[in-house]
């Protein structure tokens, strides 16, 4: 496949299944916004006063025009951001780990993604990281070559694979298909669906979010509400509130 012109740089793997790690309960609830509000400054809140809870067996998919705050949200989740005021209440045993596009500048790209791994995490066995590697579809000579060789998508394997080794119980994932062909993106979204962890995604791909969302919540106008509907009926309200015609 080919992205900007460029070709993919190592052989399409042969089999695209990814495996996230099953981890558990915890007792809800798991993740609280009290009465949040959250701005840059504090004339310009983004967020005011917002309530809601994500548990395990939540799959969200945040919506709303851009600059509205769904980045924002997931960094006010990870405790990345605090709030202006309010409070975010998180289980003592909550592991999270979030995806987002900045995670490839972490790549030493003159390692492998096998080097990588290990150097991440010590102490385990070179079977071990390769098998955990081998989960998100990234086998054979492409787990031990540079990763300056890797096309983007198979980085973001090896960025998957990297998460997922934490054992996480809730995921954020921020436009996790850039640089994804159709087969791994659909290799993705049934390893989410198959896995019995939470999950908050920021996407602008409504197929993936049609094959993983259970919720829609709109990020707009300093609230966070839900949606009535599926993503295709939020698609669909979209045209008609933009004019197009179906």
């Amino acid at each position: 496949m080919e992205r900007g012109g460029l070709a993919e740089k190592v052989v399409r793997d042969k089999v695209l299944i990814f495996r996230f790690v099953d981890v558990g309960k915890l007792p809800p609830p798991v993740l609280q916004f009290v009465e949040v509000s959250f701005g840059y400054t504090p004339e310009n809140l983004i967020y005011k006063n917002i309530e809601f809870g994500v548990d395990l067996d939540s799959r969200v998919a945040l919506v709303g025009p851009n600059g509205a705050g769904k980045s924002t949200l997931l960094k006010l989740m990870t405790g990345d951001l605090h709030p202006t005021d309010g409070m975010v209440r998180r289980h003592n045993h909550l592991r999270i780990a979030q995806f987002h596009q900045h995670l490839a500048e972490k790549l030493n790209l003159d390692m492998s993604a096998l080097h990588y791994m290990m150097r991440e995490y010590p102490g385990n066995e070179e079977e071990k990281m390769r098998a955990a590697i081998g989960k998100f579809g990234l086998t054979g000579k492409a787990q031990v070559m540079p990763m300056n060789n890797l096309s983007d998508g198979q980085k973001a394997r090896v960025i998957f694979a990297w998460l997922a080794y934490r054992q996480p119980h809730m995921l954020l994932l921020d436009e996790p298909t850039n640089h994804l062909d159709i087969e791994t993106i659909d290799s993705l979204a049934e390893a989410l669906s198959e896995w019995d962890g939470g999950l908050v995604l920021v996407s602008h791909d409504f197929r993936l979010i049609n094959q993983v969302a259970k919720e829609i919540w709109v990020c707009e106008n300093q609230a966070v509400t839900r949606w009535g509907g599926d993503i295709m009926d939020f698609k669909q309200h979209l045209r008609k509130k933009a004019g197009l015609s179906d």
